[in-house]
């Protein structure tokens, strides 16, 4: 059983404020970044680190992440490709190409979660720079075992609740 820290759009926070987020997390066993990272990040910056290009990042980071943590399919996208931050359904269409159980999500800063038996699709908002209102910037934490996701105000730590479709 893991415990995964998703995050996306960390934009302009630096890897040492990101590693001071990191350190409040005693039980997270890998982190995913669904895109929009700092300027300068490097493959080796963290360990256990799953991340997928955004439009605002550079470098040799994959546009498509495909990977597996304890039995558990993870396909990670930014979404800002073929408009799926705005249609998330439409991600459904990576399934035949990467086949997942979850698919995360980033680029419209905004948290979202869709539950059908045997797919989630997940956005975790944005950790710097939220476009909700109010603007809350959030983060998610999904367990492997039970494949419950719970959103988190990034401020207070606090649980929020996010409708899910």
């Amino acid at each position: 059983m893991s415990q995964i820290l998703i995050i996306s759009d960390t934009h302009f926070l630096r890897k040492n404020e990101l590693e001071v987020f990191f350190e409040q997390f005693h039980n997270i066993d890998a982190t995913i970044h669904c895109g929009d990272i700092y300027v300068n990040y490097q493959d080796d910056d963290f360990k256990n680190f799953y991340i997928c290009r955004g439009n605002n990042d550079f470098g040799n980071i994959p546009k498509i992440q495909n990977f597996t943590i304890d039995n558990v399919r993870f396909t990670t996208t930014h979404g800002h490709q073929n408009y799926y931050a705005y249609e998330p359904l439409e991600l459904k269409n990576l399934l035949d190409e990467y086949p997942a159980d979850i698919i995360c999500f980033g680029h419209s800063h905004v948290p979202y979660l869709h539950k059908e038996k045997d797919l989630m699709i997940i956005n975790p908002g944005s950790l710097a720079l939220a476009r909700t209102f109010p603007r809350i910037n959030t983060y998610a934490i999904l367990d492997t075992q039970t494949k419950e996701v719970h959103f988190y105000n990034v401020k207070t730590n606090e649980e929020i609740k996010i409708k899910s479709e």
